[in-house]
């Protein structure tokens, strides 16, 4: 950890995965992170992590679909920790079947989280972020947004991460407020590898074979990812807006 930190950054999704990596990350750059996650439990083993190397970390326990809690979530963050200059809305969920099979439910469940979820956060954000002298929103696409069968809700889910990225950071651009997204590949999570059970195979069996099709021969990891959402979020990217940066082992 370096000696100095300043700033303030809330993560949705925080709590497992990608989104507890990226925590992770942003704790080596900003004094303080908000942790929002459905999940209180493992939201606060992060918050414990964090607390165990000085860094201020609140936790609120929030269904990201749920805006007026979302609003709230983020209103007592940003009082609480002093203001706010990094939003990244990691929070997702996958729940696959062919079109033919796949109930409405199930295709909006996975829009709301991701789609919703996404927009909820960046809303609620906007009056503390245009505080900031440094304002950043990343959010999380896929390479599923190039499309994945059996998942068209989630594929369509990322698809929209792209245009929701790319038009925010036309229409806030003006204030000073980038946003930018990552796309990570197949990632090692615990979502990953349910999707292994989902398709019945073994998880040696899914990896093995997301690993062949990479250009680098092997899987990533969560860290990995949050690596380039320090980035985005950083004063290294000050250049960048819009841009999806693909994390995928490959072209």
């Amino acid at each position: 950890m370096v000696a100095q930190m300043s700033g303030v950054a809330i993560v949705s999704g925080g709590g497992r995965g990608i989104g507890a990596a990226i925590c992770l990350k942003l704790a080596e750059r900003f004094r303080a992170v908000g942790i929002i996650d459905r999940d209180r439990d493992p939201a606060e083993r992060v918050a414990t992590e964090l607390g165990a190397v000085g860094r201020t970390a609140e936790v609120r326990a929030v269904d990201v679909t749920d805006v007026e809690a979302v609003q709230e979530a983020v209103d007592s963050l940003a009082t609480e920790m002093g203001g706010l200059d990094t939003v990244v809305a990691a929070a997702g969920n996958q729940i696959g079947a062919d079109v033919g099979d796949m109930s409405v439910a199930v295709w909006s469940s996975v829009l709301d989280v991701h789609l919703t979820g996404s927009f909820a956060l960046v809303r609620a954000s906007l009056p503390a972020l245009r505080q900031s002298s440094s304002p950043s929103v990343v959010l999380v696409s896929s390479i599923a947004a190039r499309g994945i069968a059996g998942h068209a809700n989630y594929g369509a889910a990322k698809a929209g991460i792209v245009g929701l990225t790319r038009s925010l950071a036309r229409e806030l651009g003006p204030e000073g407020i980038r946003v930018n997204a990552v796309a990570p590949g197949f990632i090692d999570t615990r979502m990953t590898r349910d999707g292994a059970g989902h398709r019945g195979l073994s998880w040696e069996e899914f990896a093995g074979a997301a690993a062949a099709a990479s250009a680098l021969g092997r899987i990533g990891q969560p860290e990995e990812v949050a690596s380039v959402v320090d980035f985005l979020a950083g004063p290294d990217s000050s250049y960048m807006t819009g841009q999806i940066v693909y994390a995928t082992g490959g072209p």
